[in-house]
């Protein structure tokens, strides 16, 4: 596998979901559970700022974890509240002004990291038997693909409907 690659291919991959999605849409609940676009892309934020406090040691580049330490405090819907419900009140250009610049930061930490740190089994403070790049697949790639999935289906259901 190739991370680089795989975390490119999850960023186009939401950016590419809302891609011309209209003002309206951003705010309409029911997209996932309760939230919005607005609401999972602010999540995605979270986790995408988490991300990157997790790979800056790997990339040798430590920075504060703010993120990091409020899920240690907090439950997992705790988190995702505090980042995804509270994004109702921004508006689409300022949350993806974000997310894309905190998805470039990711970028520039993760290719410093080599690559056997990426493939090195233990990095993971959860598994020995995973590495880094395991991570990136099934919990970071795995993670957007779910939600820009759930944002081209609610894309598919704004156009029957505008159809009907």
């Amino acid at each position: 596998m190739h991370p680089i690659s795989i975390l490119e291919y999850g960023q186009r991959q939401v950016v590419n979901a809302v891609k011309d999605l209209p003002d309206a849409a951003w705010d309409t609940p029911g997209v996932c559970g309760f939230w919005s676009v607005k609401q999972i892309i602010g999540h995605l934020i979270g986790w995408e700022h988490y991300f990157e406090e997790f790979i800056a040691p790997f990339a040798g580049k430590p920075i504060p974890t703010p993120h990091i330490d409020d899920y240690k405090v907090m439950d997992e819907d705790a988190y995702n509240d505090k980042y995804g419900t509270a994004a109702a009140t921004r508006t689409s250009i300022d949350l993806m002004a974000e997310f894309q610049t905190v998805n470039e930061r990711v970028m520039t930490l993760a290719k410093l990291i080599s690559e056997d740190t990426w493939r090195q089994l233990g990095t993971l403070p959860w598994s020995d038997s995973n590495d880094l790049e395991d991570f990136v697949v099934y919990g970071y790639y795995g993670h957007k693909y779910e939600h820009a999935a759930q944002i081209v289906v609610f894309r598919d259901k704004l156009n029957q409907q505008t159809k009907a």
